[in-house]
């Protein structure tokens, strides 16, 4: 792979997004929005390379380094899929002109921020992946896809304050590139490491869903397209996770402490969206909180690798595999949510089916799936890390399969499709793009594990332990519909999208109310009995009238210089720190 190809494999999506803005160029633009991600997908399976961006202010590295060799192809062909899924999903016109404007914008930026080699490219392909999306999520432009869009962008904000902020500090004290910002954490005179770690914490646990910054995933994906959804969940939610691995100091020094914060809430996270996604009522709904506890395990990998470096290795090609599998399978899955949302022909009902139940088997990792090799390389490498994390960490990451089994089995459940004679046959366009996303998430990681791991999937006793998770789960159902069906079960408590958000922006909001409420009737009469003793002060006496002006003038100009002083004083603090 040579530099140019590289550059413009990743400017070809934005080059497009800008066609479809031009009257002129539009139509040709339109023809090939679909196929933005193609270029990439060539160039990415074509091997590594390294391209320079010495025309950027600080200049700035591109090339494919053990993040992107794996991911790069996988995430362009997700991208390609879902485009030419929405091509015919989607119907033409102004609309869809605007979704893939949108579309290909994020596109770009999520090819960015993984071929990226330093902080600040990655940075650039952040943020626009992470502002373009908002335009997918709000693409259906009605009160409740406004509503998960004000949600979505407030979050984003948000962690865009803590990541650049924590890359300041970080490009403070050394050169931009990874490797470099990673062994700053080594220097003895390094310091902020906690505070930089702690708001790289937030500021990608955002994108990545993490327990109590995820509100806006279970809003955001039911409301976008189909094809939106599939690559927010497959491949946009994955930056979170490549930022920690290109910043965070794993395999550079043992951080116990912050590895049990990180490991503590991948296991809350996990199990957490499982118990939110169950009593949720829409498909779309039922995978987004899925999403959010498959991260959980990722994040989980993360922190066991910040508290045991040594088996870093492992771990990161254990994280590898499983985030390859869930990008392709999770994409897959939204794709086929939204096929079933419209009445198919028998035969195609049949196939949206199958293709639902093996991806949902796949993604609870049952037997001869992708998902078990992705479970067999986490256990392995969990396996080998030093109590109490070695012994316990296999067993729960079988609980979470009954977990993650039991959550699927919902959303089979609300996706299952509905048939008619009379409806429309799928387009060749939708079923074509998806069926080849189902082969990729059966064969990818099987293609990218080790071959120990590969030969004991097909073991008997490896296949044990993937069956019995799923038959457990689905006994646990049967009983608790045929006690609910006999009375002796309640139902599921109703939980709103995006759980204990919801509360906390009522609190919000009911506070915003009272604090417009105070300032349209009460301030106006604090102001009007203000005026009226001040009235009453001047009228005294002349003389204080003109006090008062002088020492609203001296006031003034102490306000001032305290600002200037102020702002002096942080830049040589930062000068000297």
């Amino acid at each position: 792979m040579n530099a140019p190809a590289l550059l413009f494999a990743i400017g070809w999506p934005f080059a497009l997004a800008a066609g479809l803005l031009s009257r002129r160029l539009r139509p040709v633009a339109r023809s090939l929005a679909p196929w933005g991600a193609l270029p990439m997908l060539v160039v990415a399976l074509g091997g590594g390379g390294e391209a320079e961006l010495h025309w950027l202010m600080l200049g700035g590295r591109l090339g494919l380094d053990w993040i992107a060799t794996p991911l790069l192809p996988v995430t362009a062909g997700l991208w390609l899929a879902a485009g030419l899924f929405a091509q015919r999903y989607l119907d033409p016109g102004p609309r869809r002109d605007a979704f893939f404007t949108w579309f290909l914008a994020a596109m770009c930026g999520n090819l960015l921020l993984l071929a990226a080699l330093d902080a600040v490219v990655f940075y650039l392909g952040f943020a626009l992946m992470s502002f373009a999306a908002y335009g997918l999520v709000v693409h259906e432009g009605d009160r409740r896809a406004r509503h998960a869009g004000h949600y979505y962008i407030a979050l984003v904000v948000l962690g865009e304050i803590c990541i650049i902020s924590a890359l300041m500090l970080l490009a403070h004290r050394a050169p931009i590139d990874f490797v470099t910002l990673r062994e700053s954490f080594l220097h003895p005179e390094a310091r902020h490491n906690d505070l930089v770690i702690g708001l790289l914490l937030a500021g990608f646990g955002i994108k990545a869903g993490i327990v109590g910054l995820h509100f806006w995933l279970p809003l955001a994906h039911p409301v976008a397209p189909a094809p939106a959804s599939a690559v927010l969940s497959g491949a946009m939610i994955k930056a979170g996770l490549v930022g920690w691995m290109r910043l965070l100091p794993l395999g550079e020094m043992a951080l116990p402490a912050w590895g049990a914060v990180f490991a503590t809430l991948g296991l809350v996270t996990a199990f957490y969206g499982v118990l939110a996604g169950l009593p949720q009522r829409e498909a779309k709904t039922v995978l987004a909180y899925s999403s959010v506890s498959q991260m959980g395990v990722m994040t989980m990998a993360v922190g066991l690798g910040l508290a045991f470096p040594g088996e870093w290795p492992l771990l990161a090609a254990a994280l590898l595999v499983y985030v390859v599998h869930h990008g392709l399978v999770k994409g897959g899955l939204f794709l086929g949510a939204g096929l079933a949302l419209h009445e198919l022909r028998p035969a195609a009902a049949r196939l949206v089916a199958v293709a639902l139940a093996l991806g949902a088997l796949a993604l609870a990792g049952g037997p001869l799936t992708g998902g078990l090799v992705a479970k067999l390389s986490l256990k392995h490498a969990a396996g080998l890390l030093a109590a109490p994390w070695g012994a316990t960490l296999p067993w729960l990451l079988s609980l979470s399969s009954v977990f993650t089994a039991l959550l699927m089995l919902r959303f089979l459940q609300l996706a299952w499709p509905r048939t008619s004679e009379a409806a429309e046959p799928l387009p060749r366009g939708t079923w074509l793009p998806w069926l080849a996303l189902l082969v990729a998430w059966w064969a990818g990681p099987w293609l990218l594990a080790e071959p120990a791991t590969r030969v004991a999937a097909l073991g008997f006793h490896a296949s044990w332990s993937a069956s019995w998770p799923v038959l457990l789960a689905l006994a646990l159902s049967l009983a608790a519909a045929r006690l609910h069906r006999a009375g002796r079960l309640p139902a599921l408590p109703s939980v709103p999208p995006g759980d204990a958000g919801i509360p906390l922006e009522r609190s919000v909001t009911a506070a915003g109310r009272r604090l417009r409420h105070w300032a349209s009737e009460d301030l106006p009469r604090v102001r009007t009995a203000a005026g009226q003793l001040l009235g009453a002060v001047v009228r005294s006496g002349p003389g204080w009238a003109l006090r008062l002006e002088h020492g609203e003038a001296r006031v003034a100009l102490w306000s001032v210089t305290a600002c200037l002083l102020l702002l002096l004083a942080s830049v040589i603090a930062w000068l000297m720190a």
